[in-house]
């Protein structure tokens, strides 16, 4: 029986794909995800402050809304794996940083995620959320304004979430300096990495 050469291909990338553990992820179903496809803010970004991270799975999202069904909704929006870097440390600038690159089957399961953020903004970021539709290096999505907290040295709160063709972009940033404008420099694809949880 004679092989094609798409059939040898797909072979191919197959094996390059096992060889390569160290740039892939896996979701809770074991379906591997190409680590190199999802960028995160590099450590360089917000220099002095200590970074850590993790795999972020259906069940991690979930967790941070209370709204029930949402492992299944993120499912059929064909969610494939994610990552999430924090940055959390004491800083004159910037106290709390979270990037995450989200990655979907699709541009539409991408697109619909980042449109029931802005309808929850509330679930996902508690209390009263102020939103804005933004544009940031051409990705369009949502900015938003987080409640703050009522103590004396409360410090600003913005977070991002854009979409970018089958992936989203998720960017929070806490601090003295945290201002709209910084949240979109920081968006700058120029200021990501390719990231596994070990980095």
């Amino acid at each position: 029986m004679r092989r094609s050469p798409l059939l040898g291909t797909l072979l191919a990338s197959l094996l390059i794909t096992a060889a390569c553990g160290s740039a892939a992820t896996r979701t809770d179903q074991g379906t591997p995800v190409d680590g190199t496809a999802m960028l995160v803010l590099a450590p360089s970004a917000v220099p002095g402050v200590p970074s850590k991270t993790t795999v972020l799975t259906d069940l991690e999202l979930a967790k941070e809304a209370s709204i029930p069904g949402l492992a299944s909704m993120m499912t059929s929006w064909g969610y494939a794996g994610g990552l999430e870097r924090v940055f959390q440390g004491e800083s004159r600038h910037l106290t709390l940083v979270i990037s995450r690159s989200l990655l979907f089957r699709d541009f539409t399961g991408a697109r619909s995620f980042v449109s029931f953020v802005q309808a929850n903004s509330g679930a996902f970021f508690g209390g009263v959320v102020e939103s804005h539709a933004m544009v940031a290096q051409g990705r369009s999505g949502w900015l938003f304004t987080l409640p703050s907290c009522a103590c004396h040295m409360s410090n600003p709160a913005v977070a991002g979430v854009l979409d970018a063709g089958s992936g989203v972009i998720w960017l929070e940033i806490n601090g003295p300096d945290a201002t709209p404008a910084l949240l979109v420099s920081l968006l700058d694809p120029a200021d990501s990495v390719p990231a596994t949880s070990s980095g």
